[in-house]
């Protein structure tokens, strides 16, 4: 009897000390979840703490028929506390694949360009005329003073396709006018280069192109007329069918170039500059007109070695070298249903 009242009371000991750890393990969850709740939130204050939130007021100029920022260089947004909480938890939920960033803060484009390169070659231009377009993605960055050097020496003049990296940098932001100045064509690559900014919706992409546009008025003087999509029109990144940002730009008559030579110089290998000399040369044998890709970053420094044995295989060639003007003929990876029909 004695036996079976210990029993039983060591059994109550057993299930009161079980039913202790039970709310202590409840209580270490519950803290655990504060804990981290804070920090996220403290994460977020962070943030928001590190976007200025200056105005800055965008008025019609009736030159061009375009928004300007005559009166300011400043081109910082203002953004809501709502929405700096809103892309921070986009953030935490975004897959690190889609945002690989060069040093100059520029989405890495070395998928994109390969995929748009291959996936429809196309003739441009006139038949019996042999035409070569040199087009740089991406700058203006170190090099592109480089690059406008070897071009100058070479007499060539070529086209840009210019991001935001020289409002960010100010020791770039010259490049913009001298590109100009020297008799090249400029034109816009999109103001970030950051697939999830440009093509989130019709609104952030017409937000976007507003920037790189205005940046390239308030630095030149010259409203820019050519658009070269991040990625390419074919690219797979967008979140709505392309020719739905194709017709932002022929809403504001514009037009939009692809390429049918791609270099190499960004297909995620490093390339030596003989490799992105074959190419190009390769390439450019295809076709009666070819617009040629390459790249103005700080990673290409073997495009910059490169550039003048490519300028002296395309003259070897005969070719004429020209920039993209309004009478180049379009070149589209991506066919509107218009085109298509």
């Amino acid at each position: 009897m004695v036996r079976s009242k210990r029993l039983r009371k060591l059994k109550l000991q057993m299930i009161t000390a079980a039913g202790i750890f039970a709310l202590a393990a409840v209580f270490l969850v519950l803290v655990i979840i504060i804990f981290r709740s804070g920090i996220l939130n403290t994460g977020k204050k962070e943030v928001a703490a590190a976007v200025s939130v200056e105005t800055v007021e965008v008025t019609p100029d009736d030159k061009n028929g375009i928004h300007t920022l005559a009166d300011s260089t400043d081109y910082t947004a203002v953004v809501s506390q709502d929405s700096v909480e809103r892309e921070a938890d986009e953030a935490d939920d975004a897959d690190p694949a889609d945002a690989v960033m060069l040093p100059e803060g520029i989405q890495d484009d070395s998928d994109q360009d390969s995929h748009s390169a291959v996936a429809e070659q196309i003739q441009s231009g006139a038949e019996n005329t042999e035409r070569v377009y040199l087009t740089f993605d991406d700058g203006p960055s170190i090099y592109t003073d480089k690059i406008l050097d070897i071009l100058s020496e070479n007499g060539v003049r070529a086209t840009f396709f210019v991001c935001g990296t020289g409002d960010r940098d100010e020791r770039l932001r010259h490049t913009y006018k001298r590109i100009v100045d020297e008799g090249h064509t400029i034109g816009m690559h999109s103001y970030s280069h950051v697939y999830s900014e440009v093509y989130k919706d019709l609104d952030s992409f017409q937000y976007d192109l507003d920037k790189i546009r205005n940046l390239i008025y308030n630095e030149t003087g010259i409203a820019p007329k050519f658009y070269r999509f991040p990625g390419g029109s074919g690219n797979t990144v967008a979140g709505l069918p392309m020719d739905r940002y194709i017709s932002v730009l022929y809403s504001q008559n514009m037009e939009y170039y692809d390429w049918n030579v791609y270099c190499g110089d960004s297909s995620g290998r490093a390339l030596s500059s003989g490799e992105i000399v074959q190419n190009t040369l390769r390439g450019v044998d295809k076709w009666n007109s070819s617009v040629v890709l390459l790249h103005d970053t700080g990673g290409k420094k073997s495009t910059v070695e490169a550039l003048p044995a490519i300028l002296k295989g395309l003259k070897a060639r005969g070719l004429e070298i020209l920039p993209i003007d309004q009478d180049t003929p379009p070149l589209h990876q991506y066919k509107t249903q218009s085109e298509e029909d």
